[in-house]
């Protein structure tokens, strides 16, 4: 049989592709997610594409925890292997550790002949290692001393739930223990696959006859009109409907912004940041694709995204423009509503992007908000008087979302909070929840609200 063998790993088999996106990942910091995209699609069994999610997303959710696990029977600390042999241990580790439908023997055996087929093959010691360590991990389980959870609540909490130190320091300090491992837990927790379905093309109701028409199953969401959670396919790129246009990927949370927004058909909007264009197009969408939607991004290729997503869901009334939103050069003119999706941490959607977590650092968060600030005050010299201005993130950082609120605030006295509730499509009942949204902003949070995390605030330029 013709095998193509890329980087030393053989590209007809899962597990060997999951080893060699958890060797880039952290060898190279590339993004779990695009390389799952690009993998993903090249695979035609649904098992397969469902086995190379589990194992990386499995890896990268729970790595401190099974390198907690596998160091036990290290004689050298996992620094020393070469990544992808790090990559084969925990891949395999996870397999014995959560997967109870793989066998442990085929576990390990598979994981032996992946560094057998490798770039290391020729190192005997490589196979022997990890058939022994996995041998071991297998017979000792789960029966292993874990940090004392009262003692050292942020250490426990940290290894337990694979989150760095200082993000579970961080929140500790601001929720407590109690809500602090509630999101930890969800973090970890299977994200669901969430579409928007495009209303310029078809309706709910012919969309779900598309569905069952393609042996699909999905279930309505009860909170936003446009949203749809589709059963795992792995591969929603390959799917007849995707490519027409009928519907794009895109979480709740975020598709709440662009209803916040509050637009109307003949609206003129400026989008200050708007790739890779979700919520451009949902704007669109809302508008009927009628009126102006300028959007805006730094990076021409970013743009590029904006562009072909209009593209194929035949919006035509987005126009992009590249500037720094600092500056917004070109802009001329007024808006109805203006957007800013402001560059963030992006500590909300961990559960959804699981190397997320080990790609920040702590002193992004403070150096983030003066952007923020920065971008916010420029966005809003374009508010027509009696317009609005939304500003949203996805991360869960009170710097980056209510200090940012209040510092702009402080500085632009002319606008006004407008009350969030009424223009939500669906009930909020929590005490906690009102009294923000009444006050014109919202940090939604996923262990709390069932969504990526996410943060919106409204303003009114007073006439």
């Amino acid at each position: 049989m013709d095998m193509n063998i890329v980087n030393g790993f053989l590209d007809n088999n899962a597990r060997q592709i999951a080893v060699r996106i958890l060797a880039r990942v952290e060898k190279e910091g590339s993004y779990a997610n695009i390389l799952l995209r690009e993998n993903l699609s090249s695979l035609e069994d649904y098992r397969d594409r469902h086995l190379v999610s589990a194992l990386v997303n499995g890896v990268l959710k729970n790595k401190l925890l099974l390198d907690y696990a596998l160091r036990k029977h290290l004689t050298k600390p996992m620094s020393a292997l070469p990544h992808e042999v790090r990559a084969i241990l925990r891949a395999g580790a996870f397999q014995i550790l959560f997967l109870d439908k793989i066998p442990i023997p085929a576990a390990i055996n598979e994981s032996v002949n992946l560094v057998k087929s490798g770039e290391y093959a020729k190192n005997h010691r490589f196979p022997a290692l990890i058939n022994s360590v996995l041998r071991k991990t297998a017979e000792t389980g789960w029966k292993f001393a874990w940090p004392d959870k009262k003692k050292e609540t942020w250490r426990y909490l940290s290894v337990f739930y694979s989150h760095p130190e200082w993000m579970v320091k961080r929140w500790l300090k601001r929720w407590g223990a109690e809500e602090t491992e509630e999101l930890l837990k969800t973090n970890n927790d299977p994200s669901p696959t969430v579409i928007r379905i495009n209303t310029l093309k078809t309706t709910k109701e012919e969309f779900i006859t598309v569905l069952k028409n393609n042996n699909l199953k999905g279930v309505s969401s009860p909170r936003l009109p446009e949203a749809f959670y589709l059963d795992d396919f792995g591969a929603v790129e390959k799917l007849e409907a995707f490519k027409s246009g009928f519907f794009t990927v895109q979480d709740e949370s975020s598709q709440l912004v662009a209803h916040v927004l509050g637009v109307k058909p003949g609206y003129r909007v400026l989008d200050v940041c708007s790739a890779p264009g979700g919520k451009t197009t949902h704007l669109a969408q809302l508008m009927k694709n009628q009126g102006e939607i300028l959007a805006v991004d730094i990076y021409p290729q970013k743009l590029k995204l904006v562009d072909e997503l209009a593209k194929r869901l035949e919006i035509s009334i987005i126009q992009t423009v590249e500037s720094d939103a600092r500056i917004l050069a070109g802009i001329e003119g007024k808006f109805d509503r203006v957007l800013v999706d402001a560059p963030c941490s992006g500590l909300g959607v961990i559960r959804r992007r699981a190397d997320l977590r080990w790609h920040k650092r702590e002193d992004e968060i403070e150096q983030l908000p003066k952007l923020q600030l920065e971008i916010l005050l420029k966005a809003s010299d374009y508010v027509l008087p009696g317009g609005e201005i939304v500003y949203s993130t996805c991360t869960t950082e009170p710097e980056e979302n209510f200090e940012v609120i209040k510092a702009f605030r402080r500085l632009r006295l002319e606008f006004i909070p407008v009350d969030l509730t009424p223009l939500l499509p669906f009930h909020v009942s929590a005490e906690r929840d009102l009294q923000q949204l009444q006050k014109g902003v919202w940090q939604i949070l996923p262990h709390l609200h069932k969504m990526d995390g996410f943060f919106v605030a409204k303003l009114k330029l007073q006439i």
